[in-house]
């Protein structure tokens, strides 16, 4: 092939796992989709258009990656691109290659992506994609260490897909390298850095193998693990970008004619590429803060799933109440469920762990707060008290409750307005003892103070466990609506609501952007798994995660 792929007839599926439950984190890969997106949508390097260049991070599901790839390659007219970073593992029996996802075990094949699963999705029976190009920058086996990467001569034979060009980080039984200085993976670092600044005295167009030839080249020159390149029906031949070493640099001319003819150097030529350059970065930056919201979101599941965990537990019956210090700030979190921390633990103050539950420590502080510390790795332990005896500290303990009757909730800025109405029924958090009353907050994260505190009803551990579970269920959704993909074929339409829900923000927090009222009409622009995004009259966007019982209008 000596021409460039058509950008407009092409798509690239670039799929990423950065962080494991059971296996080793590799940062450098969140880095690694946004560089190579960044690079991929350039104009001056491929120009595919952003919307074709689809980043799954951290995909929940091999079901995921599978039908998207599915789905990108029927879409496809030209080349097809499909890139993979994380760890790789084989298995022992059949030395089949798996990518691993973020719940992959190595001693559970079956929580991996199979890569014969990954070929047959390129070549799907009614997939248009003329030519199809594998990327693959992972690990094969079980002897990665922290920060490395590799995969193998056998496996990359057995890998390749008819009609493509399959290029891989390492050779034979080499690891590819994640070196812990630098921003992307050795492999992926040194394939982006070649597409953005070029190859002095290369040719105008790149080709596979010219890219592998060059990238085996630098990569041995720093002595560095190096790639291998498979290719079947001239793989080798794709090009997927222009060389911009040899693409003249724009730079303003010192005397503008506006009067002759653009040229390169004319004024809106340098006005043109800096727009781009501009569009670029932003792109890029982008990109970024979709990353970060994804490892937020996914950490907010993991803190909720920690305390539900701890909640669950029964206490260690052996454990004895000890005095203990954090080597770093960690947050102390309520027993209701929020993910509020409740305090933040300090290095050089004592706290005294009451409890053992599962992994946590019931804690309790010196003004006599009570909550779960989830990360106890590391901390000092003290022998004997440095503080006030524990039964000499005052002692208030979150519990949920419900009012006999309608109560208002006031407002905390000093006056008598209400925050809310707190009516029977409904479960309410009774957050501290005020001298006023309670301090009270509210399932949909209002905050107030509740003056009548005669005749609650306080709800038992059940109860209290159930809330628990309420609000990790709502995380999980919350986390499911930030990762999913938009529906691409939803058509926006008007609708209202038959209470009153909380629109949540799209960053992955809990926080509540708006209250969508009944009887006023919103606007659901987007599906999210199965939630809304919603912008609302006065132009707020946010999530939606209940949408039963919506009325279309």
């Amino acid at each position: 092939m000596t021409e460039l792929s058509d950008p407009a007839r092409s798509q690239a599926v670039l799929v990423g796992v950065h962080g494991y439950r059971n296996l080793e984190n590799l940062p450098a890969v969140a880095y690694n989709l946004a560089g190579l997106k960044g690079v991929l949508t350039d104009p001056a390097v491929w120009g595919l258009p952003g919307e074709a260049c689809t980043v799954i991070s951290q995909p929940t599901s091999a079901g995921q990656v599978l039908d998207t790839v599915r789905e990108r390659a029927r879409e496809a007219r030209d080349t097809l691109l499909i890139y993979y970073a994380g760890h790789g593992l084989t298995d022992p029996h059949t030395d089949e290659l798996y990518l691993a996802l973020p719940d992959s075990d190595r001693e559970r094949e079956y929580t991996s992506l199979r890569y014969e699963y990954l070929r047959r999705a390129v070549l799907d029976p009614q997939a248009r994609a003329q030519r199809t190009v594998v990327i693959l920058d992972c690990c094969y086996s079980g002897r990665a260490l922290v920060g490395k990467m590799g995969a193998g001569a056998q496996i990359a034979d057995r890998a390749v897909v008819e009609g493509t060009c399959l290029l891989t980080a390492s050779a034979e039984t080499r690891p590819a390298l994640s070196p812990p200085d630098e921003q992307y993976t050795a492999f992926t670092g040194e394939l982006i850095t070649t597409l953005a600044e070029g190859v002095p005295g290369g040719p105008d167009l790149l080709d596979m193998g010219f890219l592998y030839r060059h990238l085996h080249s630098v990569l041995a020159a720093k002595s560095r693990p190096l790639p291998q390149q498979r290719n079947r029906n001239a793989g080798g031949l794709i090009v997927i970008a222009r060389n911009r070493a040899r693409t003249p640099v724009v730079r303003p001319s010192p005397t503008l004619d506006l009067a002759s003819p653009l040229s390169p150097q004319s004024e809106p030529a340098v006005w043109l590429a800096e727009l781009e350059k501009h569009a670029e970065q932003v792109r890029q930056e982008a990109e970024q803060v979709r990353l970060e919201t994804e490892t937020r979101v996914r950490e907010m599941v993991q803190t909720a799933q920690g305390i539900a965990n701890a909640m669950a537990a029964e206490p260690d019956p052996d454990f004895k109440p000890v005095w203990f210090a954090v080597p770093e700030k960690r947050p102390l979190l309520g027993q209701d469920g929020s993910l509020t921390p409740l305090a933040e633990l300090v290095p050089g103050v004592w706290y005294l762990a009451l409890e053992q539950r599962g992994g946590a420590f019931l804690a309790q502080i010196p003004d006599g707060r009570r909550g779960l510390l989830l990360d106890t790795g590391w901390i000092q332990r003290g022998d004997s008290a440095p503080e006030a005896p524990v039964d000499a500290l005052p002692v208030f303990d979150a519990f949920w409750f419900a009012v006999p009757r309608r109560r208002a909730l006031l407002a905390l800025n000093g006056e008598l307005t209400t925050a809310a109405v707190l009516a029977p029924g409904v479960w309410h958090l009774a957050v501290e003892q005020r001298k006023e009353g309670l301090l009270v907050r509210t399932q949909d994260g209002r905050i107030g103070l509740l003056r009548d505190t005669e005749e609650l009803e306080r709800a038992g551990s059940t109860v209290a466990e159930e809330m628990v579970e309420r609000t990790l269920r709502r995380v999980q959704r919350l986390a499911g609506a930030v990762l999913a993909q938009p529906e691409p074929d939803f058509e926006p339409f008007w609708f209202a609501v038959p209470e009153v829900r909380p629109l949540l923000g799209q960053d992955g927090s809990l926080a509540q952007v708006a209250q969508l009222e009944v009887g006023v009409w919103h606007l659901a622009v987007e599906r999210r798994g199965e939630a809304f995004l919603v912008r609302t009259q006065d132009g707020r966007r946010g999530l939606l995660l209940d949408t039963t019982g919506i009325q279309r209008g």
